[in-house]
């Protein structure tokens, strides 16, 4: 009876993992590892910046420790300036992601770029720290996160047998400048398409005093007579070499931009990654279309507060401008897009998506993070080439060396059962898993001579009783 029950749950999960989606079902426990430091990389200042991330790893009982996993690394936003790896947008993405089976990552990069030398005032706080000394600033900035996060990106290959990554199943995704980081991660991959404010240019004036206060000038002295700005380097920087290939599947792009067409351009023979993109058209930061950045914010803090346009802003390529591009020119890429309908309506006071509703509604956001989330992770999940991991009905087919070591009282039952040990099974594990490899629970056998009384919802399970000399299961029926 025991091998009849045995071979129908393995025939059974067997089943229920065919019909489940893998790589979008929230199978998993994850565990986490912070603050790990990738490497480093000087600032705008001069000054050497320590970068690190946090990675969360799918956990799973998986013996052949040969499975891999696809790999999802998350960027920030901040406007450049801002941000961290920290935020709970980005960490939900990441924890989301490894319940899926991902090896995700989040990363800081090199934030802030040289203030300007002039005083701007406004009664909006820190306005004056999203004046940079001109459009070559943000340039820089950008470029400075697009080679931290390529490095980032080769540290986690380098280790791909350590975190068990599949490097042919590789996304990025990311917010706003996030987003930006993210498509330059992936496109820009060829030295002719590096900006040209990246190479050393002219020494800029010193910021002026106000922009102390801001957050990326936080304990920054500046060499009196200005501020050098040497060459970048070239679009990989120097962080972790490697000579391990890796694929690119899809990147994901959350109300971000290009600079510049990065889609014209592509090493021969290498495949295309797919782009999911969600923006909105009342977006008042980066344009859905294409304009300066702080195009609408400009508008509000002109026609509202009585202030100054931000100055020196570059010119970006917003999500359906990018979608334009590919469709125009016929460049063959794949690309979801999720347009909202919402305008801006160019009115400070009055109507949806006005600068005052965008205060606590604002644009340059999701409108439902969640649906967003998710149907990312259903765009990505068709890409997915890696093999299953964790599949427990593997586990419950194998030749398991206890045989008849335990049983299941009652069983079928429509509550709680004991867990009756057969035999002197000292210092074991009672597993129950569901059939579609979730742990439902783990209990430690101290003594195999007193019954474990038991309890789960409803619904069929693998019981799997292990020790150090082998392992034995059992169906376990539960109905309402």
């Amino acid at each position: 009876m025991y091998r009849i029950y045995f071979l129908f749950i393995g025939v059974f999960c067997l089943v229920q993992n065919f019909f489940s989606q893998q790589w979008l079902d929230k199978k998993y426990t994850y565990d986490s590892i912070l603050n790990i430091s990738y490497g480093s990389a000087y600032g705008f200042s001069g000054a050497l910046n320590n970068l690190e991330m946090d990675i969360y790893l799918p956990n799973c009982d998986d013996p052949s420790q040969e499975s891999r996993r696809p790999l999802l690394m998350v960027v920030h936003g901040g406007a450049f300036i801002a941000g961290d790896k920290t935020e709970n947008n980005i960490q939900y993405i990441c924890k989301e992601f490894a319940k899926r089976g991902y090896v995700t990552a989040s990363i800081n990069y090199r934030l802030g770029f040289i203030s300007d030398d002039q005083y701007w005032t406004c009664n909006y706080p820190y306005y004056n720290c999203l004046f940079a000394t001109d459009s070559s600033e943000w340039y820089r900035s950008y470029y400075r996160g697009v080679q931290d996060a390529k490095g980032a990106l080769r540290y986690l290959i380098n280790r791909n047998d350590l975190y068990r990554i599949d490097t042919s199943n590789v996304f990025v995704a990311g917010e706003s400048a996030g987003a930006f980081i993210s498509l330059g991660v992936a496109f820009m991959d060829l030295s002719s398409e590096r900006p040209s404010h990246t190479f050393a240019i002219s020494i800029a004036p010193l910021p002026n005093p106000i922009t102390d206060t801001c957050v990326f000038n936080s304990g920054i002295s500046f060499t009196p007579g200005g501020v050098l700005r040497p060459d970048l380097g070239g679009i990989d920087g120097t962080i972790e070499p490697s000579s391990i290939q890796y694929t690119i599947k899809g990147v994901g792009n959350m109300y971000g931009a290009m600079f510049s067409n990065l889609l014209l351009q592509q090493v021969p023979n290498q495949p295309k990654p797919a782009i999911f993109s969600f923006h909105q058209p009342c977006d008042l930061v980066v344009s859905i279309d294409s304009s300066k950045l702080y195009w609408g914010l400009n508008w509000c803090m002109a026609n509202g507060y009585n202030c100054f346009g931000i100055a020196n802003t570059p010119k970006a390529y917003g999500s359906r401008t990018i979608s334009n591009w590919n469709t125009n020119l016929n460049l063959g890429y794949t690309i979801q897009n999720e347009f909202t309908t919402s305008v801006f309506p160019y009115s400070f006071l009055f109507g949806s998506k006005s600068c005052t509703d965008q205060i606590s509604n604002p644009c340059h956001a999701y409108d439902y993070f969640i649906v967003r989330e998710q149907h990312m992770a259903e765009y990505f999940a068709g890409m997915v080439t890696t093999n299953p991991i964790c599949d427990t009905a593997a586990l419950a087919l194998s030749e398991l060396s206890i045989s008849n070591g335990m049983s299941l009282v009652p069983n079928p039952t429509s509550g709680e059962f004991k867990v009756v040990l057969d035999g002197p099974f000292i210092s074991s594990y009672i597993t129950i898993f569901d059939c579609l490899g979730n742990i439902v629970l783990k209990k430690f056998v101290k003594d195999s001579n007193t019954p474990l009384v038991l309890m789960v919802e409803p619904g069929v399970y693998f019981v799997e009783l292990s020790n150090e000399n082998g392992r034995c299961g059992s169906r376990l029926l539960i109905s309402n």
